[in-house]
Formats: structure tokens, sequence, C-alpha cells
């Protein structure tokens, strides 16, 4: 059935079905109404678009044929053969294929499930820009920006404006301001201002640093992430400074460079490269290469030191158990009795030497090849005798947690309240 009112051009279309034909442009309904003079058609009783390859259907539509656009309301379902979109406000360029939505939107693709509240879909082009908050989950990943823009064709991706990047099966949460991804070579940036969150055994490591890139590549089985320049991390058994460093995490081992300071209850430790190898969520041993120097606090604050080319110190429940030292070894270590007073000062010079721990103190100091020992009594102690060559107590630097979350504490805290729900 028709009725058409001459006075307003307006032809009122009733039946079974609907069917107004554009072009390659079918729009299938119950009810119509069509604007002979301004070419504007309207349905209110849920009705189907189909173009070329999209499908579009909506409890309310209006299409502006001059214009080849549509607006969709209430229960938008547009879908692409690869895509679908859910959402309550939609428009739609029939030329350029273009979608743009305005309110809460959910869009399901092989590439995994966005949500944002505003943004456009390129169904041509197959590029998506986001804003207003957006979400996108795929392969493992979690994504949480204010702006996000991706391309399926090319996989690169590009987020802006509080930044979150969770990763489901390794439990590591990056923060930061912007970031790029690279999905044909599994690669990512984060920066500036980047936040490493990593949960494991009950314990978290906190990093930060300018820049954080992850490279996730399945080809080479090579899982790591690059942090560079201002580096600092923290966890309850260890703090560290660097300036730039690499997180494997197939091996979970740390890798500091450019002069790199780590502390662990009262020891400090550096070197020219400095490795951190976990076994079973666990610190197993750190390797310190070139120019190796370690410092330990005794019951009284004084510095016990050691020094050499090399030094690997073993940890035994996160406590350091052993250090041995290879090449050029020297060592300042004070006798105490009952722990509260200094009966001497032993300097020793060696090859070679091991250092053993307990109850977090010197036990022995075993030396290897042409040592050369000199004991100080109390009284004979001069301020220069306390110092190996090279001593440096930088324990100001010791990076706090608050300090190595700095503007991220309170949302690192909302971050694992949510994941605990």
């Amino acid at each position: 059935h028709m009725y058409y009112t001459a006075e307003t051009r307006v032809a009122k279309i009733t039946g079974p079905e609907v069917h107004l034909i554009s072009g390659s442009l079918n729009l299938y309904t119950t009810v119509l109404d069509y604007n002979l003079g301004t070419d504007i058609s309207n349905y209110y009783n849920r009705g189907t678009v189909i173009d070329k390859e999209n499908k579009l259907i909506s409890d309310i539509g209006t299409y502006f044929r001059r214009q080849n656009n549509f607006i969709f309301i209430r229960k938008v379902v547009f879908n692409d053969k690869k895509h679908t979109i859910y959402t309550d406000t939609l428009e739609y360029n029939t030329e350029t294929q273009i979608v743009k939505f305005r309110g809460p939107t959910t869009i399901v693709g092989p590439d995994g499930i966005m949500k944002a509240d505003q943004g456009e879909y390129d169904s041509k082009a197959k590029t998506s820009n986001f804003r207003g908050r957006a979400r996108i989950v795929y392969s493992g990943f979690i994504l949480n920006a204010d702006k996000v823009y991706y391309d399926q064709f090319s996989q690169v991706g590009k987020a802006a404006g509080n930044v979150e990047i969770f990763s489901i099966k390794d439990s590591v949460t990056i923060f930061g301001d912007y970031a790029n991804y690279w999905g044909t070579t599994g690669r990512s940036k984060v920066f500036p201002s980047a936040l490493m969150q990593s949960v494991s055994g009950g314990d978290t490591l906190f990093l930060t640093s300018d820049t954080l890139y992850a490279v996730n590549d399945t080809v080479k089985k090579e899982k790591k992430v690059y942090a560079y320049h201002h580096v600092k991390v923290f966890n309850k058994n260890m703090q560290a400074i660097c300036d730039s460093l690499i997180y494997n995490q197939i091996d979970s081992s740390l890798t500091f460079f450019k002069d790199p300071v780590l502390w662990n209850t009262k020891n400090q430790m550096r070197g020219d490269t400095v490795i951190v190898y976990t076994k079973n969520k666990k610190i197993e041993k750190i390797l310190l290469n070139n120019k190796a120097f370690a410092i330990s606090l005794d019951t009284i604050a004084n510095h016990n030191q050691v020094k050499g080319k090399k030094m690997t110190a073993f940890f035994k429940e996160n406590k350091v158990n052993k250090i041995d030292v290879k090449g050029n070894s020297e060592s300042i270590y004070y006798a105490l009795q009952g722990d509260t007073v200094a009966s001497g000062l032993n300097r020793v010079e060696s090859e070679d030497m091991s250092v053993r721990f307990a109850m977090q103190k010197i036990n022995t100091i075993a030396f290897y090849k042409k040592p050369k020992a000199v004991f100080i009594p109390p009284h004979e102690i001069k301020e220069e005798d306390k110092r190996l060559k090279g001593f440096k107590w930088r324990d100001g630097e010791r990076p706090t947690k608050e300090a190595v979350l700095g503007k991220y504490l309170k949302k690192s805290t909302t971050t694992k309240q949510k994941k605990k729900k």
C-alpha cells in the first residue's frame, strides 16, 4: 500500500515487505516514508540495508539519497563479512563506505573485540579510528587508550592518551602516553614515561623508563622488552637503576647496561653490565661483568666491600648466599665482636676469592692465588683504609615503589584491584 500527500510530497509505503532500490543499495522494511522533494527516506519499524558487501540493521533509519548517507538509530548492527558492529547510533556513507558512531560501540572481528564511545571505521580501507576511552581485546592482549588507530591490512596500530596494554598470559601491564604497534613483526613501542608492571609468584616487578620497546616474535621465538633511558626497577627483593635494560620474558632474565646499580636488602652491587637470572620466580644469581663492586652493610653500618673484574652473586630465597670474584680481587671486611663492636679491619688482595654469607652477614671468605692480607686494629684504622678504590655508596639513589610508579601510582593500584575482581 502507498499513501501519497501532494502538498508535502511525502509517500507513506507499507506492506509485508517494502523494498527500496537505489543503485547497488537495497533497503528492506515494513513501513517507509519517502519525501520526493528532498529524496529523504525514513523507516521506524526495523529495517535492513544491503550495500555491496555491507549489511546494516536498525530499528530506525534515515536515508539521504542525494548525499549517499544513512543515519541508523537503536539496536544497530553493521556487518562487512569480517567485522560486526553493535551500537545505538551510527552514520554510514554508501559512497565512501565509512561508518561513524557516536555512542558506546562494540566491534567484533578476526583480530579481536574493540569497544569505544565514538569513532570511525572505513569498511573499504579496513582502518579504524576510535575515541572516548577505546578498548581492544586481541591475541591475548587488552589495550585501553583515549584514542586508537588501527589498519587491518598493514596491522599497524597507534594509541594515545592514558595507554594501558595488558598481556593476559604473562600478567604484564604496560602504561604510557603513546603506543605504536606493528602486528606483522610482533613489535610495539610505548613512550614517554613508560611503566611495566609484571606480576609473578605473588610479587610485582615495576620497571619505568623513557621508552619501552616490546618484541614478541613467534618465528624467532624472541620475547623481550627493551627499556631505554632513566630506567628504574622495584620489587620487594630487588631495586635497580641504569640507563638501558633488556627483559627476556622467556627465561625471566634482566640485563642492565650503562652505570647499573642494584640493591638487595643491605647489599649494593654494580658493574659495567649486570645480568639478573631468576628461577622458579626467585633471584637465582646476579652476574656483574667488568669493574664489579659489591658493598654490604654489617650490623653496625660498616661498609664491607668486594671488587674484581667479574663477580657472580648466588642467592637463596632471594638473599645473597655466596659471591665469587674472578680477577684482581680485593676486599675489605670488618671483624666484629658480638655484632656490636669492630675488633679490626681486614684488607685482602688475591686473584680470585669466594665470600659466603650467613644470616645476611659475611660468614667466611676464601682467597685463591697469592693472597695478600693485612689486619688493622681499630685504633690504627685510617679513613683511607675504609674504602677500596671506586667505592661509592649510592643508597640515596635507591628507587622506592612510589618513585618508580610516579604518576601511575594510583592507576597501578586500581588495575590490580580490577584484576582481583
